[in-house]
């Protein structure tokens, strides 16, 4: 009786355990990390992402790229809180591509070596949907 007793202490301290630990904003990023999907390569395919209090910066789209590339970046941002903005990283250079709630289409030139579009954000609630295809080609 008393081994039954102890195995359900030691169950219930678990579910506790855990309940707080998915609370935390570590956890809540690491569950909430958007979905990515592939296109022909690594520079093109969607990302979507939605969540609560979210602090992340994630790489979307990109590569070492050996020559220069233009995407058409379209997308929706649907922003109930926090910071968001869409990011240009090439190196050490970053530039802000958005920052701004609602729906966006854009052109972005993408400069030969490691090149990428990153999301980041600091304690954003919401969610986004972003789609990179080689510009010219007809959305999908």
């Amino acid at each position: 009786m008393k081994k039954r007793i102890l195995w359900l202490v030691l169950l219930a301290a678990a579910v506790v355990t855990a309940s707080l630990a998915i609370t935390s904003p570590l956890v809540q990023n690491l569950l909430y990390t958007g979905r990515r999907t592939g296109g022909s390569d690594r520079v093109t395919g969607t990302y979507e992402l939605q969540g609560e209090g979210l602090t992340l910066k994630e790489p979307l789209f990109g590569s070492a790229l050996k020559e220069p590339r233009t995407v058409m970046l379209t997308g929706r941002i649907d922003q109930q809180g926090g910071e968001i903005s869409i990011d240009l990283a090439n190196g050490k250079t970053r530039t802000v591509v958005c920052k701004y709630p609602g729906y966006f289409q854009q052109e972005v030139q993408l400069p030969a070596g490691s090149t990428y579009l990153e999301v980041v954000c600091r304690q954003f609630t919401g969610y986004i949907l972003l789609e990179s295809r080689e510009a010219g080609h007809p959305g999908g």
